[in-house]
């Protein structure tokens, strides 16, 4: 029997450390788009209000509509884009989500534009790692302010 690839939990000691870095406020309203089962990202969200999305439980995080101010986890492998698609529009304030290379790779000049169109842009890259996970993987920090990216749409 194959094992399912696509849900692998993030460490805790990894999440706190990653939330540590957020310019989070205490008063702000947070969503953990894809909780999972242990929900490690949503029970160490440090703000009063915050919510919760886990398929599983019947939240598909696709069909949420309710503005938060941040939109944080780790989306599962297979839905990373489209995640990041639906967070840039229910998001007020920020964005940080954790994925892998093909996530990553995934954010063409196109879907940057997209993006930044939506008022976000890319404020930071942290490179984490964790010996259960292939490779490197990336908490990628949007924010509604003027990021630190700049592309090119032509092609060469």
């Amino acid at each position: 029997m194959l094992k399912d690839i696509t849900f692998y939990y993030t460490n805790e000691k990894m999440v706190k450390d990653l939330i540590s870095i957020l310019p989070i406020k205490k008063t702000d309203t947070v969503l953990d788009a894809g909780s999972g089962k242990n929900k490690v990202w949503f029970n160490n969200f440090p703000v009063e209000e915050k919510y919760e999305c886990e398929i599983e439980d019947g939240c598909d995080f696709m069909e949420w509509n309710k503005r938060v101010d941040w939109i944080i986890g780790n989306p599962p492998f297979d839905k990373q884009k489209c995640f990041l698609e639906q967070a840039v529009k229910i998001a007020q304030k920020g964005i940080a989500f954790l994925g892998n290379i093909n996530f990553w790779n995934g954010l063409t000049s196109k879907r940057l534009e997209t993006i930044k169109n939506d008022g976000f842009e890319l404020q930071r890259i942290h490179i984490v790692s964790d010996k259960r996970w292939f490779g490197r993987y990336y908490f990628l920090i949007f924010e509604k302010k003027k990021g630190i990216l700049s592309w090119e749409r032509k092609t060469y």
